[in-house]
């Protein structure tokens, strides 16, 4: 519920923030002296422009017999970009349809626009750069293959929106597209480079961004065996404590380690690190920490569920035998068989089942394990899984397009199984599960730096280019689509006028529903599950 009122609050921000930004673009817009000066508006949207910086463009257009061919090569990849990004987009609706899910954090309307530091899945700093040279890249290839196809451009400058929101190339749309008076002097093919140079160039900068984060600089990034807290019960005395899921506990680098010293000492005092400050947490609590093997879910129809065992408990022994890690507690089920009965130890009682069959000969009590784990009044702690976690990240690349999904959903999701709350870079209690190695060493934590930096220049050029990708104008992906529909239909219809009303009437169906699928995204959940009254 206070999830609800929270995007409700947020709603009615961005309304008044809307009506206040429309108000300053009024009075810009009806300035004669901010005119007279390259600055107008357009809505809320300050538009500052200047010609300085042309004379770069048309340096950097001499190298034409390079730019154009590169440009060529690249519009496969502009449209293999506009079927796969349209397609996410209409599979992202028609799961919402079939299972609308509650209202969250990823629909919620600050996390709408990918702007840094409001959108809480991107950084400030490293989103802010990574945006930056998104925005650059793109705008200048554009501009450059626009002076190569003999296209002029008018100005060049910056985009605020209260804040800085981005650059802009104006070419001469008249040269560009044409009049009713006066023909293109670009072709529609030249009309198609300019088009997708700057997503090839976003997708080209990504491509080595992301080329030197899996590559080298993963590969210099090692694991650090850390004890962290996995779990804490609802209600326990752990909670009420103070202990909280992610809190990583100073001075251990084992479990074994961990459990030993509790024992020794008969204390339960245990240091931990939130938010990367240590802090000294005292849990008063008699008895000894339980060890074993955590489970994490229970599956249907399984011998688990129909003991009816809770979704999170501790195993501790099978018949009696202790099972302190998940290596004892394989051993002690690989001597089992189906139909056997069994008496499962936890630490929240002892549960009798009769074994399922795991298909191998060996019996299975059906649960699903994340390993060994201690538990301290509540709280669970394991060893953060530092090791399967980079393999993991490394993997992706060479995951196909289950690693391309991967991939753009990292910010958001994380890597499965092992974060929650997504992945925004080696930061924060992360920095405590890593090290740098090999040629990495010298540099400290300043590999991280790097590693952050490559992660979100490369992610957003990613994501910035596909979504130019869509077919919907004022996209260059709508653009793109017009021009590749009219050289599909001019050869069949043979009446360019008839041509251009069908390209037309293509291109608002399209982009009709591609604005519905964006808006659809956000305001889907609310709609199936309203807002509190």
């Amino acid at each position: 519920m206070e999830l609800m009122w929270v995007a409700e609050d947020w709603f009615i921000f961005l309304g008044g923030l809307l009506a206040i930004l429309l108000m300053i673009g009024i009075m810009v817009d009806g300035s004669e002296y901010l005119g007279k000066r390259g600055i107008t508006s357009w809505g809320p949207v300050i538009f500052v422009r200047t010609t300085r910086g042309l004379a770069m463009l048309n340096r950097l257009a001499r190298f034409g017999r390079l730019w154009r061919p590169l440009a060529t090569a690249g519009v496969p990849l502009v449209v293999a970009g506009m079927f796969y990004f349209l397609a996410l987009l209409l599979l992202i609706n028609y799961m919402m349809i079939l299972m609308p899910p509650e209202p969250g954090d990823y629909n919620a309307p600050r996390n709408i626009l990918l702007i840094p530091g409001v959108n809480q899945y991107i950084p400030l700093v490293w989103g802010w750069i990574a945006l930056a040279v998104t925005i650059v890249v793109h705008e200048f290839a554009h501009g450059v293959l626009c002076r190569v196809e003999g296209v002029r451009v008018r100005s060049m400058g910056a985009i605020f929106l209260l804040f800085p929101l981005g650059a802009f190339v104006e070419p001469d749309d008249e040269e560009l597209f044409g009049s009713k008076n006066k023909p293109a002097v670009a072709s529609r093919a030249a009309r198609i480079r300019i088009l997708s140079a700057g997503v090839i160039a976003n997708f080209a900068i990504a491509a080595l961004a992301l080329f030197l984060f899996f590559g080298p600089v993963l590969s210099a990034i090692a694991p650090v065996d850390s004890v962290v807290v996995a779990d804490v019960e609802e209600g326990s005395q752990a909670q009420a404590e103070g202990f909280e899921k992610g809190m990583i506990v100073s001075g251990f680098g084992s479990l074994d380690e961990f459990y030993s010293s509790l024992v020794r000492s008969g204390s339960s005092a245990v240091r931990v690190i939130r938010e990367g400050d240590e802090t000294a947490l005292e849990l008063n609590i008699s008895g000894s920490p339980a060890r074993g093997v955590m489970v994490i879910s229970t599956f249907d129809g399984s011998p688990a569920r129909l003991a009816k065992m809770p979704e999170r408990f501790l195993i501790t022994g099978l018949n009696g035998t202790p099972a302190a890690d998940l290596e004892s507690f394989r051993s002690l089920m690989a001597a089992t068989i189906p139909g056997q009965p069994l008496s499962v130890d936890t630490d929240r009682g002892s549960f009798q089942i009769n074994l399922d069959d795991r298909g191998d000969g060996t019996g299975m009590i059906g649960v699903g394990l994340s390993g060994s784990a201690v538990d301290i009044g509540g709280a669970v702690f394991q060893i953060f899984p530092a090791r399967p976690f980079l393999d993991v990240l490394r993997s992706i690349p060479s995951s196909g397009l289950i690693g391309f999904n991967t991939l753009m959903s990292l910010p958001f999701r994380g890597v499965s199984g092992f974060t929650e709350d997504g992945f925004q870079g080696f930061s924060g209690n992360m920095l405590h599960f890593f090290q740098p190695v090999g040629w990495a060493e010298p540099l400290g934590g300043r590999i991280f730096w790097l590693a952050n930096l490559l992660l979100w220049v490369g992610w957003i050029n990613l994501y910035a280019g596909l979504f130019n990708c869509l077919p919907a104008v004022p996209l260059d992906g709508g653009h793109v689509f017009r021009d590749l529909v009219r050289l599909l239909l001019d050869p069949l219809v043979r009446d360019e006028r008839r041509s251009e009303r069908l390209t037309g009437a293509a291109v608002m169906l399209l982009s009709g529903l591609i604005i519905f699928s964006l808006l659809f995204t956000v305001i889907g959940p609310y709609l199936a599950h309203g807002l509190p009254s």
